[in-house]
């Protein structure tokens, strides 16, 4: 039986990739283990395109729903022009949950200036609560698109802005009446606010005009997810400096709560890119005040977490950590 969570690797390789119809010339980088993307040729450009739902959040669903597939689009380095939109809406539902959910999606890609280019509103008996997903389509240059597939072997890893902005912020508002009392309100309110940090569609654009190897949106299963389904798409080992992981106060705080890893905790709001101009994606970075930190090296290895006890095999967990607090917590 399945679990709750992203379906694992194993099962996907047996029972998902075998079956993705007739591949196409048109079509640059296919379904595979690790890619969020495909790309298909379009000439002198390239169409990027992906599709997420957003299951874990109430709250915040909308917004979200637009940040997570266009972060997608600009981890191949493209820049989003529009979305596809379907709602599933529970039986009861009231034409005022329709509504904001919908005002959530307009003011994000208002605020990123893509567009809603359509999809589909239902209410139906399948679903017990909301249910939104995303198609995002971008462009870029033919030859300047990137994969997640790409990285080599001394190539610097880097991770953009913070660890858990995504689950902290789903956390600190969904469960913020469990959180009272044990971390101070304005820890709480602070991290509600993460949610205006999700996008990364700028860090996308920028690492690539400059030079990567690879790049990745860190989502469902945070960095341990992330940094395993990169070195498994390019056929690398990866070693992750413990130390050099930045993470605020108020997401530690917050998985001190729950009782559960932040490297595990879904990380929307964080790029992982691979390059081997590390320091000058920083330098570059940075000159756009989006925070950035090189947190290890790509290796011809296997896949570590480097701590001060030592190295230590990188096994994503079985399911997100905020998967986890869900079922534990209810919401």
């Amino acid at each position: 039986m399945l679990n709750a969570g992203k379906v694992p690797p194993d099962i996907l390789k047996k029972s998902v990739y075998p079956y993705i119809g007739k591949l196409r010339e048109e079509v640059l980088v296919h379904s595979a283990f690790g890619e969020d993307s495909s790309i298909v040729d379009f000439g002198d450009k390239v169409a990027v395109l992906s599709t997420d739902p957003i299951t874990g959040a109430d709250i915040h669903s909308g917004p979200l729903a637009v940040y997570v597939s266009c972060n997608d689009i600009a981890a191949c380095g493209a820049k989003p022009v529009g979305i596809l939109i379907t709602l599933l809406l529970p039986i009861g539902s009231e034409e005022e949950l329709l509504k904001e959910l919908m005002k959530g999606v307009h003011e994000t890609a208002s605020k990123i200036g893509i567009e809603v280019l359509g999809g589909h509103s239902e209410i139906t008996s399948s679903v017990v609560k909301p249910v939104i997903s995303a198609t995002a389509i971008g462009f870029a240059d033919k030859d300047k698109f990137v994969t997640s597939s790409g990285a080599k072997p001394g190539d610097d890893i880097i991770v953009t802005k913070f660890l858990g902005l995504e689950g902290s912020a789903i956390l600190a508002s969904d469960f913020e009446e469990f959180l009272k009392g044990k971390i101070s309100d304005k820890t709480i309110k602070t991290a509600q606010g993460f949610i205006d940090k999700i996008s990364v569609i700028d860090e996308g654009i920028i690492a690539a005009e400059i030079g990567v190897s690879a790049m990745h949106d860190i989502t469902e299963g945070g960095l341990l997810g992330a940094s395993f389904e990169v070195a498994e798409a390019s056929g690398v080992g990866v070693d992750i400096y413990q130390d050099a992981l930045p993470i605020l106060p108020e997401t530690r705080e917050i998985c001190q709560a729950f009782d559960i890893n932040p490297l595990g905790l879904i990380s929307s709001g964080s790029m992982l890119i691979c390059t081997p101009k590390g320091d000058e994606v920083v330098k570059a970075l940075k000159s756009h005040d989006i925070p950035a930190a090189i947190i290890g090296k790509v290796t011809s290895g296997g896949k570590y977490l480097v701590t001060p006890s030592g190295k230590h095999p990188i096994i994503p967990l079985k399911r997100d950590e905020l998967i986890r607090v869900i079922e534990k917590f209810g919401n």
